[in-house]
């Protein structure tokens, strides 16, 4: 018996119990990545899965319609049966709606700097590349967790604009929110090395700046460090004086960065 590009060891991981091949014949075995639990898994939405390919293969404008067809059909769903899960499908429907709307525009615009001055130029270029980046990577984490892989062309293009983002002249601090992104792009895509390399790249001081807490979060979590992810996100949420909004902080209880959290009283409670 040959199982083809998977070993053993990860099959059983990954599938819970032993899979049995016919003898005498060569089986390729694919299992899906262990994404953790999405919202949008909850209640699925052949629109939804629709939208999340068209988004992996970089098709913006393709996916939106799609993703309000999903948005209105768990919407209309909520009214027969109203339930906390669907508002929160049609939330999350809304939210990848308006990404890729984004990123349709960020496409068509790109190159654009107006009239910037030659000596801004290059910071103008670097905070470009950190915007774009990071809603590459917005998609490359919603993405993945409808489709169970990580799209290789969507993860090169948020990597790469993450590592263009890097300025090479600047003092550790000022590198630290793109360090931290990167750090959580690399970890998803399978860069683990690359990914702590980044993070160790970023001073204490900078790790414990309330700006750079959600960063640290997602670049914990997507490294499988839940108890440091937990923490980081407790250090936002939690921080005083000021409560977050709830709007926010339902918009960030969304992000696919926190599927391997979900359940968990601990990070429930931080939103709920």
């Amino acid at each position: 018996m040959l199982a083809t590009g998977i070993c053993w060891a990860a099959l059983i991981a990954a599938a819970g119990a032993p899979t049995v091949l016919a003898p005498g014949r060569t089986t390729v075995v694919v299992v899906a990545e262990d994404v953790g639990s999405p919202v949008e898994r909850a209640v699925p939405n052949e629109d939804y899965r629709r939208a999340a390919q068209a988004d992996a293969d970089e098709r913006w404008d393709t996916a939106r319609p799609f993703y309000r067809r999903a948005a209105e059909a768990w919407a209309a769903e909520a009214r027969r049966h109203p339930s906390r899960v669907l508002d929160l499908a049609v939330a999350k429907a809304e939210r990848e709606a308006t990404r890729s709307e984004e990123l349709a525009v960020h496409t068509r615009n790109a190159g654009f700097g107006g009239r910037i001055p030659e000596n801004l130029r290059e910071v103008f270029r670097r905070r470009q590349a950190l915007d774009d980046g990071r809603l590459l990577r917005d998609k490359l984490m919603a993405t993945r967790a409808a489709l169970g892989r990580v799209p290789p062309g969507l993860y090169a293009a948020a990597r790469d604009q993450l590592r263009r983002a890097v300025d090479p002249d600047a003092a550790p601090p000022r590198n630290a929110e793109v360090q931290l992104w990167l750090c959580a792009t690399e970890a998803v895509g399978g860069e683990a090395q690359a990914a702590r390399l980044a993070r160790a790249a970023v001073p204490e001081a900078a790790r414990a700046d309330a700006s750079n807490a959600v960063a640290l979060a997602a670049c914990d979590a997507a490294l499988h460090e839940d108890e440091a992810a937990l923490r980081a996100l407790e250090s936002y949420v939690l921080r005083l004086p000021l409560p977050r909004p709830a709007d926010l902080l339902r918009d960030l209880s969304l992000w696919n960065d926190w599927d391997h959290l979900r359940g968990q009283r601990r990070f429930e409670s931080l939103f709920w």
